[in-house]
């Protein structure tokens, strides 16, 4: 009997923590277009463009944004001399935007006062917050869009500019680990 119940509660422990990890699986957050004629496999140097900012954003997070992905790059491919040596260009965004969520609270207790007493009721919950995107365009020479990358940034939620890059560039490599697509499968 004590080898029986030993058992059932080994196998419940190892469900409960399959279950917790299985909950632990994020989608992943990047979203990804791309040109499927166009051959990838050519693309050795690239230029990086200025950066764009739409919202309130900082002159430094968007620097800290083009060095980030920069950084990336580089492990991967040859920054040129110029715009004109550059097989493709990169033009990095940050877009932030203010949202509002509305949502009920549905576990709180209203109470009333002078003509009503105390029951239950769902009240409305408002919440303001910022929401950021990063976005990373490789344009071909004539800055025809060829690759666009994307994913929500959560850069801006740490204080100190050290932990800011560091996100940023978990960002940048989870954004470019998508890139280039490989649709193509030799030069042209």
């Amino acid at each position: 009997m004590a080898s029986l119940l030993r058992f059932f509660s080994v196998a419940f422990l190892g469900l409960l923590l399959a279950a917790g990890l299985g909950g632990c699986a994020a989608p992943n957050p990047v979203a990804v277009d791309y040109d499927p004629g166009f051959k990838f496999a050519n693309l050795r140097s690239y230029h990086l463009l200025d950066t764009l900012a739409n919202g309130p954003v900082s002159p430094f997070e968007s620097k800290r944004a083009s060095q980030a992905v920069d950084e990336m790059l580089r492990g991967t491919y040859t920054p040129a001399a110029s715009r004109d040596a550059a097989d493709f260009l990169v033009r990095v965004q940050l877009f932030s935007a203010d949202k509002v969520a509305v949502y009920e609270d549905p576990f709180s207790i209203y109470g009333g006062y002078r003509y009503f007493g105390f029951g239950w009721r769902a009240p409305l919950r408002v919440r303001e917050y910022r929401e950021n995107t990063l976005i990373i365009d490789v344009l071909s020479p004539e800055e025809a869009p060829l690759w666009r990358g994307s994913m929500p940034s959560t850069a801006t939620r740490y204080e100190s500019p050290e932990q800011q890059m560091f996100r940023l560039r978990e960002e940048a490599a989870m954004i470019l680990a998508r890139f280039p697509p490989y649709n193509d499968v030799g030069y042209d």
